[in-house]
This record gives C-alpha cells, structure tokens and sequence, in this order.
C-alpha cells in the first residue's frame, strides 16, 4: 500500500506536505490510515491539528498528547438578538466576563486562554442565542506527558483528564447560566452538545487517536466554528462520515502561526469588529490579535471540503465574545 492510499485528504494543503508534518513527528511509517481534515496545520501536539490518525503502533500513546479533552459545548439560551443590544446584556456580559476571569488556574470554571473562548451566536433561523465555550484541560493536560511508557497509568489519567475537561466546560457554562437567565433545550432531542476534538478511542483494527479533530457518528450533530466576523453552524453528519473514521473538523483551522499573527494584525482594524461583536473592554485588543479573523479560514470553504460528510442545521453569526482573560 502506498502512503497515498494511507491518506484521505480533506483539506487545501498538499499530499506531501501532510506526509512531511507527519514524518517529523515520527508518524508516517506507523500511520495505518490518515484523514486530514480541512482545518489541518501543524501545532503543539505531535500530530497535526484537524487530523484522524490510526496505527497500529504499540507506542501510539505518545501521539495523543497534548490538550487531552478539549472541546467545545453549545447551549441555547432564552434570550434572542434584540436582547444582546441592550445595556443590561453588556453589563451581565462584562459581569460573566469578570467572573472568569477570577477563575482562571482555581480549578473548574478556568476559560483558559489561547483560542479557547466563550460566544454568544444569533440564530438566522429565529434570531435565538446559543452560547459556544471552547476550553481545554488547562495544566491538568500535562500530567500525562511522564506516563507515555506506562500503559495502565496513561490510561487512566488520559481518562480522568477528558472527564475534567468535560466538567470544566459544564462549569463555564454554568456561570453564564448565572448571569444570562436559564437556557433552554438546543433541540427537543438534545439539551447540551457536547463533544471534545483531542482523544483516544481503541477500533479493533487499531488506535485512532483524533487531534482537533470530533467523533461523530452518522445521524449525530456537531457544531464547526470560524471567526468572529464569520459564521458559526451546526451539522449533522451524514452516512458517509464512516469514510472519515467518523471524524469532522473542529473548526475553520489557522491561515498562519501565532507568531506570525502578532505580526500580520498589527495594522487590523480591531475598533470596526468591535462594533460589530461586544467584546468587554478589559479584553485588550493586544491580546486577542494572535485570535483575528484574519488568521482563520473561510468558514464556507471549509464546508465545501466535507460536503459529502454533513448537512447544516442551524447557522449562527457571533454578537459576543470572552477569552484570553
């Protein structure tokens, strides 16, 4: 088998450049299948970011490191558009934002920073209001790290780490629920979606182990995120999602390295999307610039690329925003 017929790329980057990511992490030659999807780029973890990747490598633990459990849930509140202009939802916005803001490294409830992130999306359906947080496992992620060579060790703290990522996120939202009102059911079927992107998951033909990358099985929903001045939607995957080891993107995926951000939105006009998403002012905008729509895909090119594979429920658009506190 060629490493060709190894790869399902979903993506714009190139075969060979997938395989160079991948041979620098000492990946190809144990890679039994790949699905690149299209918010793949290199980051921290070993593997690339927006990847499915299945071995059948006795020492596969140490490709599923990094920012173990992270994910993103979506809640809807009883609030609509018309709420999210008014002074008394900035006050409770700037509140929520205060309160996390004291929680960050005190345990669960810790936003974190990076590009992990609380929104508030408008519904183009019926202009209702769902939250969005995306949160890792904080310093908690880590703790895995020394026990790669320890089998039954990693396991069950890799276990205990998604479980806390989990509740941390449960946690965010349960002090927005404080000062936002009670939320609603999502759907009549679904009251929280809650699915994380960096995990482990024995198929019997091998280890997949998934970097920002959602298991989703046929008939099941998913939410994919972009920017703050692009589109938010949640899918539902269609039968042929089992062609992507059952995998979907976990967003629109990076354009450029932070590194580069810092430099690319020195000039970005961060007062006119201001106006457009209320972002609390102690938020200053030096710290989200490595976070600027301009370091992200397109939201719809993104979906074209995974077509096949989901069909749009609901479509949002972000009026509101917290992170890097």
């Amino acid at each position: 088998m060629s490493m060709a017929d190894v790869l399902t790329n979903l993506s714009s980057q190139p075969d060979q450049v997938i395989f160079g990511w991948l041979q620098k992490a000492n990946a190809l030659s144990v890679a039994k299948r790949v699905v690149s999807l299209p918010d793949t780029c290199p980051g921290r973890s070993p593997l690339p970011t927006g990847t499915g990747f299945l071995t059948e490598s006795p020492d596969w633990r140490k490709f599923a490191l990094s920012d173990v459990g992270c994910g993103m849930a979506v809640v809807r509140t009883a609030l609509s558009h018309a709420d999210t202009t008014s002074s008394s939802f900035r006050a409770s916005w700037d509140a929520l934002t205060n309160e996390l803001s004291m929680r960050r490294n005190k345990g669960l409830g810790d936003l974190g920073s990076g590009n992990h992130f609380l929104d508030a999306v408008v519904s183009y359906e019926n202009e209702s209001v769902c939250l969005i947080v995306h949160t890792g496992s904080r310093r908690e992620s880590g703790l895995v790290d020394d026990l790669v060579d320890k089998s039954a060790a990693f396991d069950r703290e890799f276990q205990r780490i998604k479980e806390w990522a989990k509740n941390n996120r449960a946690a965010v939202l349960e002090i927005a629920e404080r000062h936002l009102g009670r939320f609603v059911d999502l759907y009549p079927e679904v009251e929280v979606l809650d699915r994380d992107h960096n995990h482990y998951e024995e198929t019997g033909v091998g280890m997949l182990i998934r970097k920002g990358a959602q298991r989703v099985e046929a008939g099941q929903l998913a939410v994919i995120p972009s920017n703050l001045m692009d589109d938010v939607v949640i899918v539902r995957a269609t039968e042929n999602v089992e062609q992507t080891m059952n995998c979907l993107p976990h967003g629109t995926g990076r354009t450029m390295s932070r590194s580069d951000a810092k430099r690319a939105t020195e000039s970005y006009d961060f007062e006119g999307m201001r106006r457009t998403v209320y972002i609390p002012e102690q938020i200053a905008n030096a710290s989200i610039r490595t976070e600027a729509p301009i370091c992200y895909r397109n939201l719809d090119e993104g979906l074209a690329m995974i077509e096949p594979y989901i069909e749009v429920i609901e479509r949002f658009v972000p009026v509101a925003y917290i992170g890097q506190l």
